[in-house]
């Protein structure tokens, strides 16, 4: 697992060190959610924000890559239960293809799809009025993930974009006989920067 998401990183640090091709970075954010699902039925949701750094690399007029790093707080106050709160910390690193369909020099539509290795910085639990709980500490619960996935965006007079995309848990994040997937979607808002 370790040398998978290692694998993934180095392949988005050499494709941020791209050749000579045209370049955006961009800067974001918007609402997110994570949804958690166990033996494919959702058993429950937490909502956040994040914020989104993108490097973007055009190869040619339709297609191109992008890396970045995604932070991500989220959270919920009756999580699986009445009693207990969650709140969680991710940090994710989209390595994506896009596919740009060019309507005019000021609009475009594009479609983005790719793998995403993420890492719950932070995971803690409250039950009722208890103190807060480190849910890595004690149970089987895991902070890797990968997930796989894609969404739609427009992008405007090459200075701003909206997205939407969607990523599914391609790793087990239990540790024991039960099976745990999450997955994101998220809304960005997106400022470029050539």
């Amino acid at each position: 697992m370790k040398k998978t998401l290692l694998l993934i990183f180095a392949a988005a640090a050499l494709m941020l060190t791209g050749a000579n091709v045209s370049a955006q970075v961009s800067v974001g954010a918007g609402p997110a959610t994570r949804l958690y699902f166990e033996k494919g039925q959702t058993v429950d949701y937490t909502y956040g924000v994040q914020l989104n750094f993108e490097d973007s690399k055009r190869l040619t007029d339709v297609f191109g890559y992008s890396a970045g790093i995604d932070f991500g707080t989220y959270g919920k106050k009756n999580f699986f239960s009445e009693t207990t709160g969650l709140n969680e910390i991710y940090v994710d690193i989209p390595v994506r293809a896009k596919f740009y369909i060019p309507f005019s020099e000021d609009f475009e539509l594009y479609f983005f799809g790719g793998v995403v290795p993420s890492i719950c910085a932070s995971s803690l639990s409250k039950e009722g009025s208890s103190n807060k709980a480190n849910l890595f500490e004690g149970t089987p619960y895991s902070r890797y993930d990968v997930l796989a996935g894609g969404g739609v965006g427009l992008e405007l007079n090459e200075s701003f974009r909206f997205a939407l995309g969607y990523d599914h848990g391609l790793l087990d994040r239990y540790k024991d006989d039960r099976v745990l997937h999450v997955a994101a979607v998220k809304f960005t808002f997106s400022f470029l920067f050539y």
